[in-house]
């Protein structure tokens, strides 16, 4: 099979082979609200169509992932399948999510994300202090506004993957958004629990990993792990975040840090998910206007 013979335009819907045993859906080229609505209710018409030989069905920014055997079903037939649940997605304007509304702490301006980039100073490049240059690319005044403007919404999570549990989330207040370009070259290794910023996206890093965001604060409580799947908040799942959810950020201190760090190592933490709601875009939208198309510009 040959990629030409699979991949169609439909306006801006283009379908994708990715090997032979996944097939990638592309609803747009751009990420922001309405689009990740639109790849959450795609995922959800997939999953309830339970088309044979789907085997995994994975939303993310602008695009659905869907795993495939090819024993059981061959790829034009999952797209015309999909072509046609793309026309049941129906008004953007009355598309909603049932969202969870997940607490993570932050002890931003850490010593353990310092001492990171100053690996990196030694081993790779000059580099500013990662707040400090956030700061100054958003045209705030001190670490401090930095901080406040970044816990002071609520953040959508756009996808979930790279490594293993790690989000991608945008803030849901356009005022607060943050623009920075990435590393370049990126780390070599990022503190767990690293909370970045890079282009307009936060992450959180759940694992000491390479990565490109700049470091502005950690978070002590675990977001990924095999051991975690009967805790709160991850729900039988090994990774606590999924597309969909809202993150609020919680400053704490040195001392609050430490006191949740023994929790985590006690097996005492439960995270705090401050329960859920049906997101409704046409409510977003009338809080926060349409006239700078909030829902696309992410």
């Amino acid at each position: 099979m040959s990629a030409d013979s699979v991949v169609q335009d439909a306006g801006e819907i283009r379908v994708l082979p990715c090997g032979e045993q996944h097939l990638l859906i592309e609803l747009g080229r751009t990420g922001g609200l309405r689009m990740s609505l639109r790849t959450l209710r795609l995922a959800e018409l997939i999953d309830d169509a339970a088309i044979d030989g789907v085997t995994d069905v994975v939303p993310m920014f602008a695009s659905v992932l869907l795993g495939l055997d090819p024993l059981v079903v061959d790829a034009e037939t999952v797209e015309r399948r999909c072509h046609a649940l793309v026309e049941a997605i129906g008004d953007d304007m009355e598309l909603s999510h049932r969202s969870r509304l997940v607490e993570i702490p932050v002890y931003y301006g850490d010593p353990w994300s310092e001492a990171c980039v100053q690996d990196y100073r030694e081993k790779v490049a000059p580099i500013e202090h990662n707040p400090t240059f956030v700061a100054s690319s958003n045209q705030l005044d001190s670490c401090e506004e930095l901080y406040e403007r970044h816990s002071s919404t609520e953040h959508w999570v756009a996808g979930v993957g790279f490594w293993p549990g790690l989000p991608d989330m945008f803030p849901l207040d356009p005022d607060k958004r943050l623009f920075v370009p990435k590393y370049d070259p990126p780390r070599i290794w990022t503190v767990r629990g690293g909370v970045g910023v890079g282009g307009g996206f936060t992450s959180i890093y759940p694992l000491e990993t390479p990565g490109g965001y700049h470091l502005i604060g950690r978070t002590p409580t675990p977001i990924y792990g095999l051991d975690r799947t009967a805790q709160t908040g991850f729900d039988g799942s090994v990774v606590l975040f999924r597309p969909g959810d809202r993150v609020r950020f919680r400053r704490i201190d040195a001392d609050e840090f430490t006191a949740i760090e023994a929790q985590v190592d006690s097996g005492e933490f439960e995270h705090t998910t401050l329960g859920s709601e049906v997101f409704d875009l046409h409510r977003y939208h009338e809080q926060y206007g349409t006239h700078q198309n909030h829902g696309d510009a992410t």
